[in-house]
């Protein structure tokens, strides 16, 4: 009796010990796993702000170089195209505007 006793014991603690450590592997892997998803969130918000901020310095450039298109397009007329020789064109041939240009010339929007 007190041999079967010790050897369900023996049995018992043997099932207990392997739980344990199938919960503890369990529990690092739940940890790893948290820590990568920590470690990518963290990664995804830092190219976010890099990316903004890239973002931010091309959209300066653009309104700058918008601002000085707009400058320098005001500024040609016809007396300084002619400094650069360039001449007023005629026009030779006239398009149509028939049904052949389809709907949206003939509702008045340009094609």
């Amino acid at each position: 009796m007190t041999k079967t006793l010790i050897n369900t014991y023996n049995i018992a603690n043997e099932y207990r010990r392997h739980l344990i450590y199938v919960l503890i592997f369990g529990c690092a892997l739940m940890v790893g796993i948290y820590i990568f998803n920590v470690y990518r969130v963290i990664a995804t918000t830092i190219a976010l702000q890099k990316i903004e901020t890239q973002l931010i310095a091309t959209e300066n450039q653009v309104q700058s170089l918008d601002s000085r298109y707009l400058g320098l397009s005001s500024q040609i007329t016809p007396d300084t195209l002619s400094k650069h020789g360039f001449t007023t064109g005629k026009v030779s041939l006239y398009i149509p505007r028939n049904a052949s240009l389809g709907r949206v010339a003939l509702v008045g929007h340009e094609l």
